[in-house]
């Protein structure tokens, strides 16, 4: 796939981020319309991001590759694809990140062939947006400035902390456990879904040293059954009314009634975004302190060969959870001293690692450090959501500004959204908002504005 150094303006759309929410965006655009597109990814791989730019084959899809088809519209997609050069994996199988990384890679080219040059990647880093008289201007470090009708958010994750010596805050790139011994003394921090990344990486690695995984609660991701399970048929419809705490209820006695978390979990699946839109401001704050890491090591499960290695390593006694808080002490190339109190008690416990590795989740809120963020604070036209979770948005994902007025040129998708839907970094949650973001900028780009010289649709 061939990438633009210099892509002439105007375009109709601009996408900034060209991990896996830009390139499902992307491949809507130019499958439901003839508008000119530009994809702007600062890093030399497009389609990868965070979660499938591994080069672990033991990183796994936490979903299975029935469902996780790239478009909507498509529904055997994914596995089709995996058939077509005989990969071995089916339908119900949990495919290693490192190949999805590959389709969608594979989608990307495939979009940029059908374009017939109306889609472009250009490889640099995004730093300012500024609005126009009948659209946006984008300073792209190295390049132009690249004027579009319409700009869209697809910046995806950010690191939970910056490095510092022996501690490591980016638990995604391979520097984060390169050149340790392979009896060294590793400290994770988190006990998710990240948490479990960075282990698996290390035993793929034959570590052998011992491995502390710290959180608040110590709670770890359930697996997935062996073989799917049907998706039972119950009335859910009392979870969906009430406060909190009578809609809990509710939902232990539907565990006590013999439903189980599993299929529980996958009967509200298609529902929890009206789940969570079904609370109020207090409500949903109530829910972050106190029932989401409960929901979340049920809601995000890994593939049941990844529970045996976690249940292998905490068995063999490699691998402790501990619950409790951390504070980080004096650090060095070599150590990083840190003082543990666990959960009920107070006594502080003075240790030392020679690797910490932050596995606390990507961060997605409003940072005045990235530039292009506080430029468009300054503009006044980015404000945070109401819990701090990402960007505010509307109903149709437009940028929302420190007035409250939603942008009529500025969108928003991915998980940077995450505020509006909690749940939206799973691929089968994204690829129906990208088909939703593409039909609204379809349909808003149908008129001609006189900035291209093409039908826009």
């Amino acid at each position: 796939m061939q990438h633009s150094e210099s892509f002439p303006s105007p375009v109709d759309i601009a996408i900034v981020g060209g991990g896996a929410s830009g390139v499902l965006l992307a491949a809507q655009l130019v499958r439901k319309s003839h508008l000119r597109v530009a994809l702007i990814e600062r890093d030399a791989h497009p389609g990868l991001g965070v979660a499938y730019s591994t080069h672990c084959l033991g990183h796994l899809l936490n979903v299975r590759a029935s469902d996780m088809t790239a478009l909507v519209d498509e529904p055997d997609h994914f596995v089709r694809w995996l058939a077509r050069d005989g990969r071995g994996f089916g339908p119900t199988d949990f495919v290693p990140r490192a190949i999805y990384g590959q389709y969608l890679q594979d989608l990307l080219a495939d979009a940029v062939q059908r374009s017939d040059g109306r889609l472009q990647v250009i490889r640099g880093n995004v730093v300012a947006i500024r609005h126009e008289r009948d659209g946006v201007e984008l300073d792209i470090e190295d390049h132009p400035p690249l004027r579009a009708r319409k700009a869209v958010l697809a910046t995806g994750h950010r690191p939970p902390s910056k490095d510092a010596g022996a501690y490591h805050g980016n638990p995604w790139r391979d520097e984060a456990i390169a050149g340790l011994a392979s009896d060294a003394s590793v400290l994770l921090i988190g006990t998710s879904l990240t948490m479990i990344d960075v282990l698996v990486s290390l035993l793929e690695h034959g570590h052998k040293g011992p491995i502390v995984a710290l959180s608040r609660r110590g709670l770890v991701p359930n697996r997935h059954p062996p073989a799917p399970i049907p998706t039972p048929e119950a009335d859910t419809s009392d979870l969906f009314v009430g406060s909190l705490s009578q809609r809990t209820a509710r939902f232990r006695a539907m565990l006590r009634a013999g439903l189980g978390w599993p299929g529980l979990m996958q009967l509200l699946r298609p529902h929890n975004n009206e789940l969570w839109h079904g609370l109020d401001l207090d409500q949903r704050k109530r829910f972050l302190r106190h029932l989401r890491p409960w929901w979340d090591i049920h809601r995000h499960r890994v593939a049941p060969h990844i529970g045996e290695q976690i249940d292998a390593a905490r068995a063999s006694g490699q691998l402790s959870i501990v619950s409790g808080r951390i504070e980080i002490g004096r650090t060095t190339e070599e150590k990083v001293e840190v003082t543990i109190t666990r959960r009920g008690s107070d006594v502080r416990e003075h240790r030392h690692f020679d690797r910490v590795v932050d596995c606390r989740g990507p961060r997605n809120e409003v940072d005045v450090h990235v530039p292009l963020h506080a430029q468009l604070v300054k503009d006044g036209k980015l404000r945070p959501d109401p819990l701090n979770q990402g960007l505010d948005v509307a109903p149709d994902e437009a940028l929302i500004g420190r007035d409250g007025t939603p942008s009529d040129r500025l969108f928003v998708l991915g998980p940077p959204t995450r505020g509006r839907y909690t749940e939206i970094v799973a691929i089968p949650d994204i690829r129906l908002q990208a088909a939703d973001v593409a039909n609204g900028l379809i349909a808003a780009l149908q008129q001609p504005s006189g900035l291209v010289h093409a039908p826009a649709a």
